[in-house]
């Protein structure tokens, strides 16, 4: 397992789970089959395959894997088929197919092919941060996180969380930080890539990748009128991410400082490696979020309202 990117929901309570409570709770919330006319069904399934857990818990750091499970049945293939149908009618028939009968067979249509067509399955991890009340979604859709963090609420019966606030702009922020490097938190630097976006309403957007950001054809985009909305950061030589609007991390990869110790790791125990991948990911995640959050003033954490 590895984070790759990273939606983050912050507790306004303390989150008082044990880890057997965690896994009695998401257990009586398994992914169930995608029975033949459910379009798709959701719920949890264990972190490893082949394992029976599901939970794995590391430095306080509660680890499950959310599933959804989705019937495939291309919008061409029900078309054609009730095109099918309809030519037949009208040929045979020798009349013309309303508009209202077309609808109901197409109806029809879905619910003879939807046992038929084929299943996907869409996996995302989730961590819950015991110590500091936060929910981490391995997910870059914003929407979906949402949608994973719901499904975890009702397997948990309550999950007092949001979305961070925070009191500093990030994209006057980046865009300051693309401006004067030197303006960067300590430990952080500008890498090669970044996304602007006008400030009318036109919205209009550039994105830059593998180039240096100080080259005067990119800082001349801001110079129009356009601010940073996501830009590509690393910190102590050990991640490299991109820090969007949000404070969402995106395309989060190992640097040197730490790629070395992932390269060591065992992979002959599938749990010994999750416990080794999770603690050593983890703690960088973790003083990576405390850091950006100081700096943009994010507010509201349980840990903020226990000081």
């Amino acid at each position: 397992m590895w984070i790759r990117n990273l939606c983050v929901f912050l507790g306004s309570e303390r989150f008082g789970w044990t880890a057997a409570e965690l896994e009695e709770r998401l257990a009586a919330a398994l992914c169930p089959p995608c029975g033949d006319q459910h379009p798709s069904t959701q719920g949890f399934v264990p972190p490893i395959k082949g394992e029976h857990a599901m939970v794995y818990v590391v430095d306080d750091l509660a680890v499950c894997l959310h599933q959804e499970v989705s019937r495939v049945l291309p919008s061409a293939v029900l078309n054609e088929e009730v095109e099918e149908r309809v030519e037949r009618i009208e040929t045979g028939e020798g009349r013309k197919v309303s508009r209202r009968e077309r609808a109901d067979i197409k109806d029809q249509a879905h619910f003879e092919l939807l046992p038929r067509a084929f299943t996907r399955s869409r996996r995302t991890h989730l961590i819950m941060d015991l110590r500091d009340n936060r929910v981490w979604v391995d997910c870059s859709a914003e929407k979906r996180a949402e949608d994973i963090v719901a499904s975890l609420r009702t397997a948990l019966g309550s999950l007092p969380v949001t979305r961070p606030s925070p009191a500093v702009s990030p994209a006057e922020e980046m865009t300051s930080w693309l401006q004067e490097p030197a303006k960067l938190p300590n430990g952080f630097e500008c890498g090669d890539r970044c996304a602007l976006e006008a400030n009318d309403d036109t919205k209009s957007s550039v994105r830059v990748s593998a180039m240096d950001l100080q080259r005067d054809e990119v800082l001349a985009h801001v110079a129009s009128g356009m601010h940073v909305v996501r830009l590509n950061l690393s910190v102590d030589d050990a991640i490299e991410f991109d820090l969007d609007e949000n404070l969402d991390l995106k395309r989060l990869r190992a640097l040197d400082l730490i790629q070395e110790d992932i390269d060591n790791l065992d992979t002959e125990d599938a749990v010994a490696e999750l416990h080794a991948r999770l603690s050593l990911q983890g703690q960088v995640i973790r003083g990576l979020l405390d850091r950006v959050y100081t700096h943009f003033g994010v507010a509201g954490t349980a840990n903020a309202q226990a000081a």
